[in-house]
């Protein structure tokens, strides 16, 4: 319930996408994004009654609107020359999903390295992008047989990240 729940219904399909087009899962890449989209779209339309306010409708966009927005979309993923660009484009979605969301859209950069057509820092030399954090001082304090990561720790893959270190930019 919220603005920001800790799942979405939409995020399912997106991930699910990802997975289908890395072979992972099964299912059908652009129709699980087109369903994610169509969800995320649906959420933010519906959102308002349910908090008892009336938008304008003409803030609304029509059906028409909202499906050639979705086949802009699918005509870019069709479009992609290979599954590094699909995935480019799902990842693009998922993001605009997320809004609000950080800790799942730094997830999906750290899983995939996508999207990989953003704006990046205007800062020229920001340092190294942070892969994991470093365990509570708590945990590390207190616990006999934990030990804290060497270096700054960030810089350290978790356990599933199987990504080159210069995936990042």
């Amino acid at each position: 319930a919220g603005i920001a729940p800790i799942w979405q219904s939409a995020f399912t399909d997106f991930l699910r996408a990802e997975a289908a087009l890395l072979g992972l899962a099964s299912g059908n890449p652009k129709a699980l994004l087109e369903a994610g989209m169509r969800k995320s779209i649906d959420k933010v339309i519906g959102y308002p009654a349910t908090v008892s306010v009336t938008v304008p409708a003409a803030n609304v966009p029509s059906t028409t609107r909202i499906d050639n927005f979705v086949n802009v979309i699918g005509n870019a993923y069709d479009l992609a020359a290979n599954n590094n660009e699909r995935l480019t484009v799902i990842a693009k979605e998922f993001y605009v999903a997320l809004w609000g969301n950080g800790v799942d859209a730094y997830n999906l950069y750290r899983r995939t390295g996508r999207p990989d057509n953003f704006q990046f820092t205007k800062v020229p030399n920001p340092g190294v992008f942070v892969r994991s954090f470093l365990y509570p001082s708590v945990h590390v304090n207190l616990n006999q047989n934990a030990r804290q990561k060497p270096g700054t720790g960030v810089e350290t893959p978790v356990f599933w990240d199987n990504n080159p270190a210069n995936i990042f930019r």
